[in-house]
Formats: C-alpha cells, sequence, structure tokens
C-alpha cells in the first residue's frame, strides 16, 4: 500500500515514511521536538520522595554504627591503658598496682604510664579514664558507665 522512501504530500495529509511506517507531522509531535529536556515538577517530586524514605531508612542505621564504633574504640583504649599499667608494674617492680585519677596527666616520659605515647580520650564522652587499685589486680574504667571496664584481663560489659 505505501511504497518505501516515497513522499505523499497533500495539503490536508502530510506523511513522511521513515524505514517501513508511516509517521504523521502533527502539531504536538512538532511542539514536543522543539522542547528542551526538561523534567516535570512530578519527576522531581518523585524523586526528591525516593531519597527521603533512603535518608530516613540510612540514618539510624549509620548513627547506630557510629556510636558503636565509638564504644569498641573505647574498650580498645582501656585495654591499651591496661597493658601500660601492667607495664609499670614489671618495669617498676612494685607490690601493688597504681591508682590514677586521670590517665592522661601520667603518659609523659616521666609519668608512670610511659610506655604510652599518647593520652587517650574517649571518643563520645571526651573524657579521660580512671584506674583503680583493687585487691585483685586493677581496674581501668571510662567516665561513660555504658561503655564498661576493664578488670582482670577483660572489657566487663555494664
Amino acid at each position: 500500500m505505501y511504497s518505501t522512501g516515497t513522499h505523499l504530500a497533500t495539503p490536508s495529509n502530510r506523511m513522511h515514511f521513515k524505514g517501513d511506517r508511516p509517521e504523521r507531522e502533527s502539531i504536538y509531535m512538532r511542539n514536543r521536538s522543539t522542547k528542551k529536556g526538561a523534567f516535570t515538577l512530578i519527576e522531581l517530586l518523585v524523586v526528591v520522595l525516593i531519597l527521603a524514605i533512603l535518608t530516613a531508612v540510612a540514618l539510624p542505621l549509620y548513627l547506630s554504627s557510629v556510636k558503636d564504633s565509638e564504644k569498641k574504640t573505647c574498650q580498645t583504649n582501656m585495654q591499651t591503658i591496661a597493658n601500660a599499667v601492667q607495664a609499670y608494674k614489671v618495669r617498676t617492680r612494685v607490690a601493688s598496682y597504681p591508682d590514677i585519677q586521670d590517665v592522661s596527666t601520667e603518659c609523659s616520659s616521666s609519668g608512670k604510664l610511659s610506655d604510652l605515647n599518647f593520652a587517650p580520650v574517649c571518643p563520645e564522652a571526651g573524657q579521660h579514664y580512671t584506674v583503680t587499685s583493687l585487691s585483685d589486680g586493677f581496674k581501668v574504667s571510662c567516665s561513660d558507665a555504658a561503655h564498661g571496664y576493664w578488670q582482670n584481663g577483660g572489657i566487663v560489659q555494664p
């Protein structure tokens, strides 16, 4: 019926052939082809809604993982301090472990914990650690009780 590559043009019906099918040229197609590639308001609102849902799901997970990592860092600091206290007792050959109210004051080369080359600080509470001598050992604690404390070779959870 239609032949490929021919052009039929009448004032009332104007058709172009592309490949095997005819394509009508209309007002709508002319308007559509002159439009810029912009997004509609609905499309933008859908994208914003999807991003808001993803944020609402991801934010609590992110915050809980940050809190857990701060707790683990605090516990690692307590273990490091415990190792330095044990090294102090071996080096000085004293009978009991020292009582230290603020570990950061004893980290210098002249302090009791000279094996520590930094002053550990709890990442969450921002406070320093204390060392308490006990009858059967010693205890390293943080100002944040939720992090637990180190005693007799391990971290004790609250």
